[in-house]
C-alpha cells in the first residue's frame, strides 16, 4: 500500500513538474510588444491581431504627467520583443536611461517620427514667446495617428518579416478606420472653425490644429493658475465665446468648477487616454459642436 501511494505521489509531482515547464515554454514563445500608452495599444493591436501581445507601462486612467513605472511595470519589458514609445511624454525621458541600462538588448522604436510636433502648447504659457517645450499629445490627431500606426506597422514588420502580408491588410484597414473617422469629424466641426473651447491641461493642442480650433488652456506650466494668468484665460474664453470646458477626471477639478461657474461653460469630461480611443476622438469632436 505505501509503495502504491509513493507511486502515485510521485507520478503526481511529476507531471505537475511537466505542466509548469510546459507553461514557462509556452510563456516564452509568445511574442509581446510593449508601448507606453493605452492609444498606442489600441492601435498596435489593430495591426498585429494574435500575432503578439500587447502590454502597456501606463496604467488606465493614470495621469502620465505624474506617473513614474515602478519595476513591476517594467518588468514588461523583460519579456517583450520590442518597446513602442510615443516620443516625448514625461516618463519616458525619465525612464529612457533606466530601460538601456536594464535591457541593452531591447529593441527600441519611437512612434512619433515623421509627425510634425507643436511647440509652446503644453504648459500653457507661450504668451512670453519663451516656452519651447515640444507638446506631447501628439495621438488626439487623427492626421498624426496615421503616422504612428505607419510606423508601428513598419516596426512589425522589421521584427516578424514573414507574417507582412497578414500586417499589411490589418494596417490597411485601419488606415481606412482613421479616413472615415476624420471625414466624420471634419463633417461634424467644418461649420464651426475658429470655434474656442476651454481646457484644463492642454491636451488636445493637436486636435484643435488639425480642425482649425481655438483651444484656451486654463492650466498654467502644470500648476494652478496664478490670478493674473487666470484673468487673461477668462478674458480669451470671453472674447471668443466659448462655451465648452473640457476636464480629465485625474486632474484637481475645483478651480476649474469655479471657473466654469463663473464663464457659464458646460464642463465635459474628457480621457485622451483612452483605449476606446476612436470613440473618443468622436465624442470630442460631437461636444465641441454641439450647440
Amino acid at each position: 500500500m505505501k509503495i502504491r501511494t509513493l507511486i502515485i505521489i510521485t507520478t503526481c509531482i511529476i507531471f505537475a513538474i511537466a505542466l509548469l515547464f510546459g507553461c514557462n515554454n509556452s510563456q516564452s514563445n509568445t511574442k509581446s510588444i510593449a508601448v507606453s500608452i493605452q492609444p498606442q495599444k489600441f492601435f498596435l493591436e489593430k495591426i498585429v491581431g494574435n500575432k503578439y501581445s500587447v502590454s502597456c507601462l501606463l496604467s488606465p486612467n493614470s495621469n502620465p504627467e505624474a506617473y513614474e513605472p515602478n519595476m513591476a511595470h517594467l518588468m514588461n519589458l523583460e519579456k517583450s520583443d520590442a518597446y513602442f514609445k510615443i516620443g516625448n511624454i514625461g516618463f519616458e525621458l525619465a525612464i529612457s536611461n533606466k530601460i538601456k541600462s536594464n535591457y541593452p538588448n531591447l529593441k527600441i522604436y519611437d512612434n512619433s517620427k515623421g509627425v510634425k510636433v507643436m511647440v509652446g502648447s503644453h504648459c500653457g504659457n507661450n504668451e512670453d514667446g519663451h516656452n519651447h517645450e515640444i507638446d506631447p499629445h501628439i495621438w488626439s490627431s487623427v492626421v498624426n495617428a496615421k503616422i504612428i500606426s505607419k510606423n508601428m506597422y513598419d516596426a512589425v514588420v522589421e521584427l516578424d518579416p514573414k507574417n507582412k502580408s497578414f500586417y499589411a491588410k490589418n494596417f490597411d484597414n485601419l488606415i481606412n478606420e482613421l479616413d472615415a473617422l476624420n471625414d466624420s469629424i471634419t463633417k461634424v466641426l467644418e461649420p464651426i472653425k475658429n470655434k474656442a473651447f476651454i481646457v484644463w491641461h492642454p491636451s488636445l493642442s493637436y486636435f484643435a490644429r488639425d480642425y482649425g480650433l481655438k483651444q484656451i488652456s486654463m492650466e498654467y506650466e502644470g500648476k494652478e493658475s496664478s490670478i493674473k494668468h487666470m484673468k487673461t484665460k477668462i478674458d480669451e474664453a470671453r472674447n471668443d465665446s466659448a462655451t465648452i470646458f473640457f476636464l480629465q477626471r485625474e486632474f484637481d477639478g475645483r478651480q476649474a468648477e469655479t471657473l466654469s461657474n463663473e464663464l457659464k461653460t458646460k464642463i465635459i469630461y474628457i480621457n485622451p487616454m483612452n483605449y476606446n480611443w476612436t470613440q473618443e476622438m468622436l465624442n470630442i469632436a460631437n461636444a465641441i459642436g454641439s450647440k
